[in-house]
C-alpha cells in the first residue's frame, strides 16, 4: 500500500495547508480530522479528557488544540503554542488526507457525518457567525442554499466553500487508508447512539487505560447537553466575539435532522447527486443517520 502524503495544497478564505511546512511533529501527536460540522469540537473534548485523564482538567479543548492550517492567526503563534506543550498534543484540521502531514507515529482520529445533517448544521453555523460576509461566503447561502451546496463544484484553490462534492472528497482521501493501524474512522451516528462505547474505543486506540467509573464520568461530561451548558469552555474561539451566541454553537447535535428540514424533492436530488462522487459502499456508510 502506498502511504498517505501531502500532494495537494488546499487554500481558501480560511484554510492554507502550506502552513504545515514548518510544523515539527512528535511521535504521539493526534490529528483530529473532520469535515466541517462533523463533531470536531466533540472529538477535541473527548481527546482532552482522555489525555488529561480527568473531566475537570480546567482547559479549553479548542484553545489548546489549534487549527493550524486555518489562517486566523499568524502561523508562528500556533507553532509556538504547540511547541511549548509538554503533554501529548492533539491538533485540529478540516483538510483532506493529502493536504496534511503523515507520519506512521501519528494517530489520526477521523470523524464523518451524513452530508445531509452536515448541511443542516451548516445553516445554524452560518447564522451564528458575527462575521457575516465570511459566513455567507463559505457556508450555503443565498436564495437557494441547498442547491448551492448540492451543486457546488469543489476546487482545492477555493477550499472552505462548502459543498457536497467537497464533503465526499474528504471521505475519498481517507478511505483507502482505513487498514493502517494509526487511522481510526468513526461516524457521527455511531458516536451519538453509543457515546460511552466510542470513548472506550478511542481510549484503546490512543493507549489510554480507563476504569469503568472514570469512563462513566467522562461519558457524562462529553454529552451534547453537558457541553452545550459549558459553551465558554468548549466552543472554539470562545471569548473572541466570533459568535453571536456561544451556547448557540451547539444547535441540536441530533442524527437525521435532515428528515424534518429537507423536502422530498431535495432528498431525491441528493440521492442522485451523491452517486456522482462516491461508490455505493461509501454512500451506504456515510449516509447513516
Amino acid at each position: 500500500m502506498t502511504l498517505p502524503s501531502r500532494s495537494t495544497t488546499y487554500k481558501g478564505p480560511i484554510t492554507d495547508t502550506a502552513r504545515w511546512d514548518n510544523f515539527e511533529h512528535r511521535s504521539e501527536d493526534i490529528f483530529v480530522c473532520t469535515p466541517t460540522k462533523c463533531g470536531t469540537t466533540w472529538t477535541q473534548a473527548i481527546c482532552a479528557i482522555l489525555i488529561f485523564g480527568k473531566v475537570d482538567h480546567g482547559e479549553k479543548p479548542g484553545a489548546i488544540s489549534p487549527w493550524i492550517d486555518a489562517d486566523f492567526a499568524p502561523i508562528d503563534e500556533y507553532l509556538q503554542m504547540v511547541e511549548g506543550q509538554s503533554r501529548r498534543r492533539y491538533i485540529k484540521t478540516h483538510s483532506p488526507f493529502d493536504g496534511i502531514p503523515y507520519y506512521a507515529e501519528y494517530s489520526y482520529l477521523v470523524v464523518c457525518r451524513d452530508p445531509r445533517d452536515m448541511y443542516c448544521s451548516m445553516l445554524n453555523h452560518r447564522d451564528n457567525m458575527k462575521e457575516e460576509d465570511l459566513a455567507q461566503l463559505v457556508m450555503p447561502s443565498g436564495d437557494n442554499p441547498f442547491d448551492q451546496w448540492l451543486n457546488g463544484i469543489f476546487d482545492p484553490s477555493s477550499f472552505d466553500i462548502q459543498c457536497l462534492e467537497g464533503a465526499c472528497h474528504f471521505v475519498k482521501t481517507y478511505w483507502p487508508y482505513l487498514d493502517l493501524p494509526n487511522v481510526y474512522l468513526a461516524h457521527y451516528y455511531d458516536i451519538k447512539i453509543d457515546l460511552r462505547g466510542h470513548i472506550a474505543k478511542v481510549a484503546t486506540y490512543l493507549g489510554v487505560e480507563l476504569t469503568d467509573p472514570l469512563l462513566d464520568e467522562m461519558t457524562e461530561a462529553a454529552t451534547f447537553e453537558s457541553m452545550q451548558s459549558k459553551g465558554d469552555q468548549y466552543v472554539p474561539m470562545a471569548g473572541s466575539d466570533f459568535w453571536k451566541s456561544e451556547n448557540g454553537f451547539f444547535a441540536t447535535g441530533t442524527n437525521a435532522q435532515w428528515k424534518d428540514k429537507l423536502s422530498p424533492d431535495q432528498v431525491a436530488a441528493f440521492d442522485k447527486k451523491i452517486k456522482e462522487f462516491l461508490s455505493p459502499e461509501k454512500i451506504a456508510w456515510v449516509t447513516r443517520s
